[in-house]
C-alpha cells in the first residue's frame, strides 16, 4: 500500500498556487504534474476533464478550507498527488461554503479503486484535524509541508 509520505514529496508541492479560479486551480496542479515529468503534457486535458466530471457529481470541498480534487483516470500507471496552497482561497462547492486554501489533487488508476478510497480518507482523517490545517497553511518550505503530511500519516 502507497503511503502519503510517498506521494506528497517536495516535487509534488505548490507552496503558492498562482490561479483562483475552480477549474483553472485543477489545471495548474495537472500542468504541475506535467512539469515535473509525471504525466505526458498532451494528457493534461484528458486528467483535467476526469476531474471536472468527478466534480459534475458531488463537489470535492471538504469544509474548513480545505479540497481533495480526485478522479479515476483509465490509462494512469500511478497514483499521483500535488498539494498546494491558495492564499486567496478556491471556491470548490464545499459544504460550508468557504473558500479552500490547502488543495491535494489526486489521479488515480482507473484500477486501483480501493487505494484511492483509502488514501481519500487518510487525507481526510490529516484535515479534520484544525492544528495541523494551521500548520500547512503557516509553513514556509516545501520540506515542512511533507514533514507534517509524513508525521500525521505516522500517527
Amino acid at each position: 500500500m502507497i503511503s502519503l509520505q510517498q506521494l506528497v514529496t517536495p516535487e509534488c508541492v505548490i507552496l503558492e498556487l498562482a490561479e483562483t479560479g475552480h477549474e483553472e486551480v485543477v489545471l495548474e496542479m495537472i500542468g504541475h504534474l506535467s512539469e515535473i515529468g509525471k504525466i505526458p503534457s498532451g494528457d493534461c486535458y484528458l486528467y483535467g476533464n476526469a476531474v471536472r466530471e468527478r466534480e459534475s457529481h458531488v463537489g470535492t470541498g471538504l469544509g474548513s478550507g480545505v479540497a481533495i480534487p480526485h478522479a479515476r483516470v483509465k490509462g494512469l500507471k500511478e497514483i499521483l498527488l500535488v498539494f498546494g496552497r491558495s492564499p486567496e482561497g478556491v471556491d470548490f462547492d464545499s459544504p460550508d461554503n468557504a473558500p479552500s486554501h490547502l488543495i491535494c489533487l489526486m489521479l488515480v488508476p482507473e484500477e486501483k479503486a480501493a487505494q484511492h478510497l483509502q488514501i481519500l480518507s487518510e487525507l481526510s482523517k490529516i484535515f479534520r484535524q484544525s492544528d495541523l490545517r494551521d500548520q500547512l497553511e503557516g509553513a514556509k518550505s516545501v520540506e515542512e509541508i511533507c514533514d507534517l503530511f509524513s508525521t500525521a500519516s505516522i500517527s
